[in-house]
């Protein structure tokens, strides 16, 4: 059986700010190519490794899920199957209804769309082969049965559910040996000792599995990090996004896996690459600056451009911006400046001592020009404070 791996769609994704950008036909245009790749290869199987979505209001959304649909057309007309699972960005509630929505949009391939935001040993079949996916969405006390009595703060919440985690994956192992059939991993979860760090989640709130916690399975497959990349020996990969998102990714290289796997394990296995959206970040400090930098660009009209001013303080940089705009039809964001010669700021309180928290934070607040009331009222919370 062919399996074509991809993770991290974030499907309806738009950059915000004042220079807002929608991502969606950047998305398209991969998820296109991934329908050649799987026209080219005959794969039977698309596996979505989690965070499929990020428009989850119904209007983006249901344009999203139409044109997702589109994309996939031919391919889905010819009987593929895609499985995707549950990331962090996804909502359980928001999954059931897309899996509604392609139902309905995919026509009788509608049928061959499985969206699971619980784990799950799935058996999938074609062509006279049958591959089990072993399905772990991304760990949340609603996916997985948590008993949080007695949790204290998010860390040791992590903890347990990552417990929670490696039990459930180690059952799904046991129950997929006496089946007779290859079991491939589907995962959305952080794996210490990647290269990079959990893409929009802090090592606080993220849940993050040891390497050595994963049982053997033929191969594993895993969303979460946008950066692909393969963790140690056997078949154990992070899989990649479907493209950049922002100018933090700005030297991924978006990838797909393609495997084949057969009744003892992987035939084949290899990666592939997309169609990257170009990103790069300049700093300019004369509309000069800008059209060189235009100058050199290969492709400025998918190009995003995330711009940093570099100007005396105080100058007035509406023009520049308004240039670069006209320059970069996909310049985004909020445009940062750096000022030169920013004048110091004098201390706007006098006698205060590090050494003595307490008495700084009083000094403080009675030289702060506030009304009296005011300044009371701050001092009784300091005070409130100061003695809890």
């Amino acid at each position: 059986m062919k399996i074509l791996f991809s993770a991290d769609w974030h499907l309806g994704f738009a950059l915000h700010g004042a220079n807002p950008v929608s991502r969606l036909d950047d998305q398209i245009r991969q998820i296109r190519l991934i329908a050649e790749y799987i026209e080219e290869h005959d794969v039977e199987v698309l596996a979505i490794a989690g965070d499929v979505f990020e428009a989850q209001d119904r209007g983006p959304a249901l344009v999203a899920v139409r044109r997702m649909i589109q994309a996939l057309e031919r391919p889905l007309a010819r009987g593929l199957k895609v499985v995707a699972i549950a990331g962090n960005h996804d909502r359980d509630y928001f999954m059931d209804t897309a899996s509604a929505w392609l139902g309905v949009e995919a026509g009788e391939g509608g049928g061959h769309l499985l969206f699971r935001t619980r784990p799950e040993l799935l058996p999938v079949s074609a062509r006279g082969e049958t591959v089990n996916f072993a399905l772990l969405p991304y760990p949340t006390a609603t996916r997985y049965p948590l008993d949080e009595e007695g949790v204290e703060g998010t860390g040791e919440r992590n903890e347990r559910l990552a417990e929670v985690f490696c039990d459930t994956m180690k059952q799904m192992q046991r129950d997929a040996a006496g089946l007779g059939v290859p079991t491939v991993l589907l995962t959305h979860v952080t794996i210490q000792g990647h290269t990079v760090n959990a893409h929009r989640l802090s090592q606080r709130d993220d849940v993050a599995i040891p390497r050595g916690r994963f049982p053997e399975f033929e191969l594993t497959a895993i969303g979460h990090i946008h950066k692909a990349e393969r963790l140690g020996g056997g078949h154990v990969h992070y899989v990649g996004a479907l493209d950049r998102m922002d100018a933090g990714e700005k030297d991924y290289e978006p990838r797909v896996l393609l495997a084949d796997v057969g009744p003892k394990g992987v035939r084949d296995l290899r990666s592939l690459p997309l169609d990257p959206t170009p990103i790069v970040e300049i700093t300019a400090s004369t509309e000069e600056d800008l059209e060189r930098e235009r100058e050199w660009m290969k492709d400025p009209g998918r190009t995003l451009v995330k711009l940093s001013l570099r100007v005396p303080y105080g100058h007035y940089t509406a023009p520049l911006i308004h240039r670069a705009r006209e320059l970069f039809p996909r310049l985004y964001g909020n445009v940062e400046h750096i000022w030169e010669d920013k004048p110091v700021v004098a201390p706007v309180a006098r006698d205060l001592d590090p050494a003595d928290v307490p008495g700084t934070v009083r000094r403080y607040l009675e030289q702060q020009d506030l009304a009296d009331a005011e300044r009371a009222e701050l001092l009784r919370l300091v005070e409130e404070l100061l003695r809890a």
